[in-house]
């Protein structure tokens, strides 16, 4: 039975904690200005898949995601499907953006040209101040934009964000032009595997006065994430083979390339090296387990068990573990019970389902120490996503919190201790920021 006394005390003091957001993806402020935006610029990630999920074609879809798509026709292609993704989770942080930052409760055929306008007004503000600091208690914020190596320029000006290195794109290199490629961009010569570390560890000392405080592997969308032992023998095998592939000249994307499985010798050494170089640097190694974004991906490639080695071999290596390994959530709690150096992050989760969060952090409360957690991680492309992360995750902390504490496991005092923990502690003496 809900005390709303209680609750409401442990709402107000829940929502007073500033957020250390473990994970974004947000775009520059000055970028998302070069772009026009409209109702359609919330559906670029999570709900952009619902959509399709329920039966937007990709035609259509991509017509909608066009900048030069005139505002009614974005609507004309949205509106039947809008009703069909409205219950889920994802759609409920829309309703969270839509209500605290917009004033709206809903996306209609009556406001979707007058909320458009006020998005893309939007420009005129120091939007991200507003949504960041003032309206989400943000105050730390680890945004990962891919492989832009200008992230740390760009974002200079704010000094709430810290960035996260991600090569996934040099574990995956296949062909002589992914070599070229690396090549080009770091004005040197590779021979040999050893020259190609040899850029690794370049990209890591720059990284350093690039305010990179932490390492990214999300590979479980290309590959599975068992990295094997390999040495370097085996991997410089493979590594070989690259330069005996042929390119076919003139004729668009005719060139050879090598399978995954003949990769794999190369691409589980590069991983290992990878996480070697983290640890020198005493930097964290976020790893993507669990759900995968977007369509016809395989989830199997995600299960937390497949880094038990990693976990075994690299013991003085932190390990930040994501998406609460979902759906091997109670696979990923196990490890994290066993392994002093596996963190049980959060990210996504609440965006994912606020029941899923509760029933998730309802056992973690039970099972795992508490500074071993890590609350929240929006993981969103547009700044608005991190608000509605963020108030329902507030929300779902209170609701668990709330119950702990008439059920007598905590008092109130422990109760908004772990919550301050969760929130912004751990990940704050995680990542030493």
């Amino acid at each position: 039975m809900l005390d709303k006394k209680l609750y409401d005390e442990i709402t107000e003091k829940v929502f007073n904690i500033p957020i250390f957001d473990t994970h974004e993806h947000i775009l520059d402020e000055e970028d998302r200005k070069k772009h026009k935006l409209d109702f359609s610029s919330f559906f670029s990630i999570y709900s952009a898949t619902d959509l399709q999920i329920s039966g937007m074609s990709q035609e259509d879809f991509l017509l909608f995601q066009n900048e030069d798509t005139e505002v009614n026709k974005k609507w004309e292609l949205f509106s039947p499907h809008w009703e069909n993704v409205k219950n889920t989770n994802y759609a409920k942080v829309l309703f969270e953006v839509l209500k605290g930052l917009y004033g709206f409760t809903d996306i209609t055929v009556s406001n979707y040209i007058e909320l458009s306008k006020k998005i893309e007004d939007t420009k005129k503000e120091k939007w991200y101040d507003y949504v960041i600091n003032k309206k989400s208690n943000v105050c730390k914020v680890l945004n990962h934009l891919d492989n832009v190596k200008e992230a740390s320029i760009r974002f200079a000006d704010r000094k709430d964000f810290r960035h996260v290195l991600n090569l996934d794109d040099m574990v995956m290199t296949c062909c002589p032009d992914d070599i070229a490629e690396v090549e080009k961009r770091f004005d040197t010569v590779i021979y040999s595997l050893k020259d190609f570390l040899s850029v690794i560890d370049i990209i890591f000392e720059n990284s350093v006065k690039n305010s990179y405080i932490g390492l990214k592997i999300a590979l479980a969308y290309i590959r599975d994430i068992q990295f094997d032992e390999t040495s370097f023998a085996e991997a410089e095998k493979a590594f070989i083979k690259l330069f005996k592939l042929k390119n076919y000249g003139y004729i668009k994307d005719r060139k050879d390339f090598l399978s995954k499985s003949e990769l794999k010798p190369f691409q589980d050494y590069i991983v290992h090296y990878l996480v070697r170089k983290a640890f020198e640097r005493d930097v964290p190694v976020q790893i993507h387990t669990g759900i995968l974004e977007g369509l016809y991906n395989d989830v199997s490639n995600s299960r937390p068990a497949y880094l038990i080695n990693l976990l075994i071999k690299y013991k003085k290596c932190r390990f930040d573990i994501f998406h609460a390994g979902y759906p091997y959530s109670d696979e990923l709690m196990a490890i994290c019970k066993q392994f002093p150096n596996a963190y049980f992050n959060l990210c996504w989760v609440s965006a994912i389902s606020s029941q899923l969060y509760r029933n998730i952090l309802e056992r973690l409360i039970e099972i795992i120490p508490s500074n071993k957690i890590l609350g929240f991680g929006g993981d969103y492309v547009f700044v608005e996503g991190m608000y509605g992360a963020q108030q329902l995750a507030r929300k779902t902390i209170s609701e668990t919190l709330h119950n702990k504490v008439q059920e007598g496991y905590f008092t109130l005092e422990q109760a908004i201790g772990f919550a301050e923990k969760i929130l912004y502690s751990n990940p704050s003496y995680l990542y030493k920021w």
